[in-house]
């Protein structure tokens, strides 16, 4: 017996460690998002559409491999999370072309601020009372990362309510998951969800037209953008919720918007004004204490089996 607890703390351990080694490559990866879109140097709508067209793709293709068919069943009940997130991947795109990366990623980290909250009064979960200083201290760093932005740079209003509309989005995404995801598995759900996130973003390409007036240049940021995001990014995040815990995944990846706006400066020279990195510190220190009181919360209440909600994707990249 103690021959095979000997073997087992090791594997243990080893799995823990590609746990952590598999979040902190998703992290970087999703950061990397709003940088490749405006780097495509086309339409977002048109992003958006073919990047959910070829992730619906590679998961009904990983479904088919494991042996079974696309369910109807499966698609209905992902309908409308499949709506939200499409709508979401849409808007977030608009909001990065028509923004700064800084400010599209500030604003795309204020979910846990609206997820928590509808936990709370739709899932019976726990919304920790003093967990909303923290949330008044980040929407204070946010206003400063908008409202100091240089006036000869490339933020708009425009971009900033485009930003607002994903982060909606995602709240609703999250909360309509939260509701079916416990009934299929990752993969039966993606390939569920993706199509219906398709349509729904196809009314958008359709207005903005010229859907396959598309340079090489663009199709190939589509595809490295797909398979970043779309499918290496979400398989890593399945495959370390195994080992590494929900509520420490959303705290790493409070690290994300900060990691966006390196890359927006050292690939795109974008520059961030001073008050703009004072902005987002406030931001990501009011987050990181929002969720660090919320999971102590319900950790206290695990034991008696009380729903949780995740601050899973705490930006709105997918």
């Amino acid at each position: 017996m103690s021959t095979r607890v000997a073997a087992t703390g090791p594997r243990l351990a080893d799995k823990r460690l590609a746990g952590a080694l598999a979040v902190a490559i998703t992290i970087t990866v999703f950061s990397f998002a709003s940088t490749l879109v405006k780097r495509a140097n086309t339409p977002a709508e048109l992003v958006a559409f073919w990047r959910m067209i070829i992730t619906a793709g590679v998961w009904n293709l990983i479904v088919l491999a494991q042996g079974h068919r696309p369910s109807w069943r499966n698609i209905r009940m992902a309908a409308l999370p499949g709506v939200f997130f499409g709508l979401d991947i849409a808007f977030f795109y608009l909001g990065a072309t028509h923004n700064t990366v800084a400010n599209a990623e500030m604003i795309g980290a204020m979910t846990p601020f609206l997820v928590v909250p509808i936990g709370a009064k739709y899932f019976g979960e726990r919304l920790h009372p003093r967990a909303l200083f923290f949330a008044l201290f980040a929407f204070g760093g946010v206003a400063i990362v908008l409202f100091s932005a240089p006036a000869n740079g490339e933020a708009s209003l425009r971009g900033s309510v485009f930003g607002v509309i994903a982060l909606c989005c995602w709240a609703g995404y999250i909360s309509c998951t939260r509701r079916v995801r416990g009934q299929m598995d990752v993969v039966a759900y993606m390939a569920a969800m993706t199509p219906v996130a398709t349509l729904a973003v196809l009314p958008l390409a359709l207005a903005r037209g010229h859907m396959v007036s598309i340079t090489g240049h663009g199709w190939m940021y589509i595809v490295l953008l797909t398979m970043m995001t779309g499918v290496l990014a979400h398989g890593l995040m399945v495959f370390a919720q195994a080992t590494i815990p929900i509520g420490t995944i959303g705290i790493a990846q409070i690290a994300q918007p900060a990691l966006a706006a390196l890359w927006s400066y050292l690939i795109l020279g974008e520059v961030l004004h001073g008050w703009q990195v004072v902005g987002m510190l406030l931001v990501l220190v009011g987050l990181l204490g929002f969720v660090l009181l919320n999971q102590r919360n319900v950790a206290r209440h695990q034991a008696a089996e009380e729903p949780v909600i995740t601050t899973e994707g705490s930006g709105a990249t997918v």
